[in-house]
């Protein structure tokens, strides 16, 4: 077919001299005279030779798509798909006739049968031998795809049209052996071979249904006699590596070892650095599945060295990578190296987690839905592409609608419906969370983590009967699971029986003590009948069990803060340390954590640096957190070097953290280093395309240099494409100032978009507040509380708005705001002016002059102050 291909673009090359004259006869001439000579070399079976020649025809007539098509053909014939495509691709829109047909044979070879489709969309045949070229092309599609009947019904039907047409008839055959119809398959091979004895793939074919029944003779036989008749070429040609393949595998299996190994040799001596680089692959995997990482790193690292363009070891250097906890040098190499049209789930997920953790969510969007075009029918995909649109508030509808149709093909995945419970928690509709809950434990009710949730929803909504009735399902299914007795124990003391239920979990701990869960009930359930001694001991256990617990840790420091226990805080969290050694980074993490709640930054890093060999997640963040409190204070007195410091050492423990990349881009503005700040910015925006907080920020910058209408019309382009609510409060402060009519439009698009969302309550709140209507205020700032009743800003500014009418109130809520942040001017300024309009001008006084403390610029402040001192 190849030479056929040749001499039909030959003849186009004559037709395209006749048109054009002499302008370009000369380079025209030149290169159809290096086409022929490349079609003679093919003939001869030197493809070196061919391609040389093809290049120079290339080069000689850039512009006539005829010659790279012809390159492509070579590639095709030597079994190069991908560089067939690479030099092909692109080139469809504008030649399709010329083009379409070798490229979507390009990316069959490739197993890319959905470009190879669209390809062929696109292409609309001008004589019958392309529209028959182009059926058997969707065909073969169909078979790649795994869809093996549709693509039988397509070679029939071709056959009927064709009959007798032998590459289809190959086609078919090979068809019906992926199918397991072999004695269908047998009969067409049968009758290849007898009208042409010397078929190379129907000798093939025949040898392969040999082997299915065990006949290794006969498979012997026709693999031999294919070999004689494949021609001899300088490169190694597929088919011929294919024959070798299986007749070294067939002798192998005959005890004929010695002949085998002669024609492995013939095998290397054909393809040396393909086998080389396969047998390094096979070592780096090797160290991979023993976890070695760091040496399938160097085998990978290596091997890419010597092969740059082999993208098996670029994946799976970017899985090892990933694996590291390299997220951008994975996310780089798998974005750049996968092909979701014929890479392996596991790689795809790979791929789509990389580029998650890189915070290029809507890439790996884009990623899962390629991936789901090509098998629009696997649950993983499908599941993994509902959970991570769940995530995203912009495409949650999206997600549910997927998350609905995988569990349409498995309706037991439990984990997916607590997915989609969660989703409906977080929207106020607790009896739709309930419904998916109770059909995943109608099909697991033993999946305890999904049951664990199904429980604990119905005891918060009351539902004490269906809990029974969830117990004895239990008993049935698992009697003797730990899980089951402490729901069992649970009921008990939910239903008014607190001292038997006790008394069941102790029983069970005590034939148990490593049910971890099962200390952290009891503990919960010492806590509610006032017995915290016991309560703090029980979460010591879970501790020794579970070191890593923030959680737990949480609660056990809770309980000595607000009990009589014999100890402090800080004496309790330093005794679980030594007596847990595994808890210390957390430990360490929740004592620094106190020290920056009191406003004492020098002493909690000074506490961190004392431990600096220590560590955990918890106090990763904790170190992270409390230098970026540092950097913000050193920015706020002009310090911004020390600044920049704290800030790089956050980031060198979370180097993805886009928080953080953001604070360092505001501090290079507010440094004046704004060259830097530009350079940072646009690299994020490259990583974190469509992020709405780097489009604000870039909206920002044009409103400093440009002004606020240019800007204003580039944060509203930006809301028009993808509105979210992060860009809701500056477009509406600026709408306010350049489009005043576009503001009602903007309001309730952003409350459709996130209605109950704390950024857009709390704005809200303050719009009205700076509107002078506190009645509404007040109403956003109550739907906040609601959602979390230790939101510091609602706390604080409801506590301003009630500070007169409903001072009880007001006076509560601010203790509130400042036991939560009593080291913010701010909050002390408020709860201060609050106990002077209560007349307690002692304690306001102490919290006023700490604020000015805090904050001695703040002129209010300093205000409030001097009026609480003549009031004394």
């Amino acid at each position: 077919m190849c030479n056929q291909r040749l001499r039909f673009l030959v003849l186009c090359v004559f037709v395209l001299l006749g048109v054009a004259g002499c302008s370009r006869g000369e380079s025209e001439q030149k290169a159809q005279n290096y086409l022929e000579r490349s079609e003679a070399y093919i003939a001869q079976g030197q493809y070196r030779a061919a391609m040389i020649e093809a290049s120079n025809a290339m080069a000689s007539s850039p512009e006539n798509i005829a010659y790279r098509v012809a390159m492509a053909d070579i590639y095709n014939t030597l079994g190069a798909g991908a560089r067939a495509s690479e030099l092909l691709e692109g080139a469809a829109e504008h030649h399709p006739n010329e083009v379409s047909l070798t490229l979507a044979k390009a990316y069959l070879l490739q197993g890319k049968f959905l470009s190879a489709r669209e390809v062929l969309d696109q292409f609309e045949p001008q004589t019958e031998a392309d529209a028959r070229q182009k059926s058997v092309y969707l065909a073969d599609s169909a078979r790649i795809q795994g869809e093996l009947g549709v693509a039988r019904d397509a070679y029939q039907a071709l056959l009927e049209q064709y009959p007798g047409d032998r590459e289809i008839q190959k086609q078919l055959a090979e068809n019906y052996v992926f199918m397991g119809e072999a004695d269908k398959a047998q009969t067409l091979v049968d009758e290849l071979l007898s009208a042409q004895p010397t078929d190379i793939k129907a000798l093939h074919l025949d040898a392969a249904l040999a082997l299915q029944r065990n006949d290794r003779e006969r498979a012997e036989r026709r693999l031999s006699k294919a070999l004689v008749e494949i021609p001899r070429t300088d490169i190694m040609l597929p088919e011929r590596a294919a024959v070798l393949q299986l007749l070294v595998e067939t002798l192998i299996a005959l005890g004929r070892s010695t002949e085998a190994l002669i024609y492995q040799k013939v095998l290397a001596d054909g393809a040396p650095e393909s086998l080389e680089a396969q047998r390094r692959l096979r070592d780096a995997l090797a160290a991979l599945e023993k976890g070695n990482f760091d040496e399938a790193e160097r085998l990978l690292e290596d091997l890419l060295q010597d092969n740059p363009n082999s993208r098996s070891a670029a994946v799976m250097l970017g899985v090892v990578r990933l694996n590291k906890g390299d997220v951008e040098a994975a996310e780089s190499l798998l974005s750049r190296h996968v092909d979701v049209e014929t890479a392996n789930t596991d790689i795809i997920q790979a791929t789509v987690l990389a580029q998650a953790e890189a915070g290029k969510s809507e890439l790996a969007l884009e990623t899962l839905e390629r991936a789901l075009q090509a098998r629009p029918n696997d649950p993983v995909l499908r599941s993994i592409y509902g959970l991570l649109a769940l995530s995203l508030p912009e495409h949650q509808r999206e997600g549910y609608l997927s998350l609905q149709k995988a569990l349409a093909q498995e309706p037991q995945r439990g984990r997916l419906r607590l997915a989609l419970a969660r989703y409906h928690t977080e929207r106020a509709e607790p009896e739709q969370a309930l419904a998916q809950l109770k059909t995943a434990f109608s099909h697991q009710p033993t999946d305890w983590s999904v049951t664990n949730v199904y429980i604990n929803q119905l005891f918060a909504a009351g539902k004490l009967d269906e809990v029974a009735r969830v117990v004895s399902e239990l008993e049935k299914a698992a009697p003797s699971a730990p899980e089951t007795q402490l729901f069992e124990s649970q009921y008990l003391f939910r239903s008014g029986d607190q001292a038997t239920g006790i008394q069941r979990l102790r029983r069970l701990l005590q034939s148990e003590p490593e049910f971890a869960r099962g200390h952290g009930v009891l503990a919960q359930m010492y806590t509610e009948t006032e017995r915290p001694a016991e309560a703090l001991a029980a979460l010591e256990r879970l501790l020794a069990l579970e070191p890593e617990n923030e959680r737990a840790l949480r609660a056990g420091l809770e309980l000595v803060t607000e009990q009589s226990l014999g100890q402090t805080p800080e004496q309790w969290l330093i005794s679980i340390a030594e007596k847990i050694p595994e808890a210390t980074g957390n430990t360490l993490g929740l004592r620094a954590m106190a020290l920056r709640s009191d406003g004492d930054l020098a002493a909690a890093q000074a506490l961190l640096n004392r431990y600096a060999g220590e560590d955990s997640d918890y106090l990763r963040q904790t170190r992270a957190l409390i230098a970026r409190d540092l950097a913000q204070a050193e920015a706020t007195s002009g310090e911004f070097d020390a600044a920049r410091e704290y800030l790089m050492q956050a980031l060198t423990l979370f180097p993805n953290s886009l928080s953080l990349n953001v604070d360092l881009v505001h501090l290079e503005l507010n440094a004046g280093r704004e060259r830097a700040a530009r350079l940072l910015l646009d690299d994020l925006e490259a990583r974190h395309q469509n992020e709405p907080r780097l489009i604000v920020l870039q909206a920002q910058l044009i409103a400093r240099d440009k002004g606020v209408g240019p800007a204003y019309e580039r944060l509203k382009a930006a809301w028009d494409k993808q509105p979210h609510s992060q860009m809701a409060p500056l477009l509406v402060s600026w709408a306010d100032q350049r489009d005043p009519a576009a503001v009602p439009g903007l309001l309730k698009q952003w409350q459709t978009l996130d209605p109950r969302g704390r950024e857009r309550l709390l704005y809200m709140a303050e719009r009205s507040q700076r509107q002078g209507d506190t009645e509404a205020a007040e109403e956003y700032y109550e739907l906040v509380l609601a959602q979390n009743e230790d939101d510091v800003i609602a706390l604080n500014n409801l506590a301003w708005i009630l500070k007169e009418r409903n001072p009880s109130r007001a006076s509560g809520l601010a203790q509130r705001a400042v036991s939560l942040q009593p080291a913010s001017a701010p909050i002390l300024d408020t709860y201060g002016w609050i106990l002077h309009l209560q007349g307690e001008h002692q304690r306001a006084l102490e919290h006023l002059e700490r604020a000015v403390q805090l904050a001695p610029e703040a002129a209010a402040i300093k205000a409030n102050l001097n009026a609480v001192r003549e009031a004394l």
